[in-house]
């Protein structure tokens, strides 16, 4: 779906249920969505396991959507998506991904979950159950997705100032998507300057070398680009509050999201 097909999109939803009080799960279904973009031609090009945890993302996000458009054939693609890559994730090969084989239980654990989670989605399906289907991908998240990477990703590797620096966007992130569901505009505008904030620092020639290890002045130049999606489009989704313009913000997610991003770890991530 195109973004601007997208946001027309949202603006009819949103004047379907106009009320500004505590939002239906369906409502909140669609605002967190934010229209995840993931380039299809991007993908073929990355690890295996990298295309994988981004195809798991964007199922979550093709059900969170489906369900907040009533396009129920898409939530069970989805599911069905998540759980057929349970299957296939079970074949990698640990150690070419630099995995000791003897957490090869712990693995298959995780990616049990995952295909019990989304059969739970798929079942809640069949009688259209929109509460169903969100406690089935909150436990997918929370069993199977969070519980992974607690489990294998290098807890060292998270305290390099670098990654902090990540973290710091994705915590920003996070509250700008609590805030549109509870519709608190000044916790959206605060975190968005904070996301401002963070590019300006990031983006000086110190960081980019000392802590990113970007010492060239073409890939510090590339960097920044992205880095100016992310701040230019935080500037607008904090403009956005003071009108509590939705659909204004969600066009400023996707392009943070899409062209800031997605597009930054396609291109700097290894």
């Amino acid at each position: 779906m195109k973004v601007a097909s997208h946001i027309e999109t949202v603006r009819h939803t949103l004047r379907r249920r106009p009320q500004l009080g505590r939002p239906s799960p369906v409502a909140a279904l669609l605002l967190v969505t934010l229209a995840i973009l993931v380039p299809a031609q991007s993908q073929a090009e990355l690890r295996p396991l990298v295309r994988d945890m981004l195809e798991n993302l964007s199922d979550v996000n093709q059900i969170t959507e489906g369900v907040a458009l009533d396009d129920w054939d898409q939530v069970e693609g989805a599911a069905r998506g998540l759980r057929t890559r349970a299957v296939s994730m079970r074949l990698l090969d640990l150690e070419s991904l630099h995995m000791d084989r003897a957490q090869d239980p712990l693995w298959d654990a995780f990616l049990s979950a995952q295909e019990q989670a989304a059969r739970e989605v798929s079942m809640a399906v069949r009688n259209e159950d929109a509460r169903a289907v969100l406690k089935g991908t909150q436990k997918l998240v929370g069993n199977a997705c969070l519980g992974c990477h607690a489990a294998f990703r290098d807890p060292q590797s998270r305290l390099r100032k670098s990654v902090l620096f990540m973290t710091g966007f994705l915590s920003a992130w996070r509250d700008m998507n609590r805030g549109m569901m509870i519709r608190d505009f000044d916790l959206i505008a605060a975190r968005a300057r904070e996301m401002k904030v963070l590019a300006d620092i990031v983006g000086s020639d110190e960081t980019l070398e000392e802590e990113f290890g970007l010492g060239g002045p073409r890939q510090r130049r590339q960097f920044r680009a992205f880095l100016n999606v992310v701040a230019n489009s935080a500037l607008t989704i904090e403009a956005s509050t003071k009108e509590q313009d939705l659909a204004a913000m969600l066009a400023s997610f996707n392009t943070m999201w899409a062209d800031g991003c997605v597009a930054c770890h396609d291109k700097f991530r290894h």
